[in-house]
């Protein structure tokens, strides 16, 4: 009975400082040292000009459209996704829970927060078919359905395709 017992104790207390982080939003630091591609739609006329400056101001709806006019519409990946959270502490200086009190301030000016996707296949196929549509995968996903713009290391946003290690793991 007392090794049931320890054993109940134990778990109660694993389960305790789960939900403590969630509760306080702390997660734990994961290495991911994979290229994010920030991405747009292949086909012509559908993908907007932006400049790795605006990236952020998109994102946090600051920037609506695009230099020649075009409607900017930004799609993130669910909250809890890992390339969500390197997105949003690399180029919004954040993280996605801390976000929610910026968003519920401005639904009520009328601005909503960019679209939100479960998968990365799920953001490919609302960047190809959305005209102005800009999001974010990675690197070692892009098809021919969509064209990168920019490329996140864990360093830095450049315009330039950075060597990319592909294996079928990141798949």
């Amino acid at each position: 009975m007392l090794f049931g017992t320890t054993f109940n104790i134990r778990r109660w207390m694993c389960s305790a400082c789960l939900y403590s982080l969630l509760l306080t939003g702390t997660a734990v630091a994961v290495d991911d040292n994979r290229v994010i591609a920030v991405i747009v739609p292949a086909q012509a006329g559908l993908a907007p000009e932006i400049h790795p400056d605006e990236l952020g101001l998109i994102f946090w709806r600051k920037k609506l459209y695009a230099s020649h006019g075009q409607a900017l519409h930004p799609v993130n990946l669910h909250s809890e996704h890992p390339l969500r959270l390197r997105f949003s502490q690399q180029v919004l200086h954040s993280t996605p829970r801390s976000q929610v009190s910026y968003w519920n301030g401005l639904y009520f000016h009328g601005v909503q927060p960019p679209y939100t996707v479960q998968s990365e296949e799920a953001m490919i196929r609302y960047v190809a078919e959305t005209d102005g549509a800009i999001g974010y995968i990675d690197a070692c996903h892009v098809d021919e359905r969509i064209k990168p713009l920019f490329w996140l290391t864990p360093s830095k946003l450049t315009s330039e395709l950075p060597a990319l290690r592909c294996d079928n793991s990141n798949q």
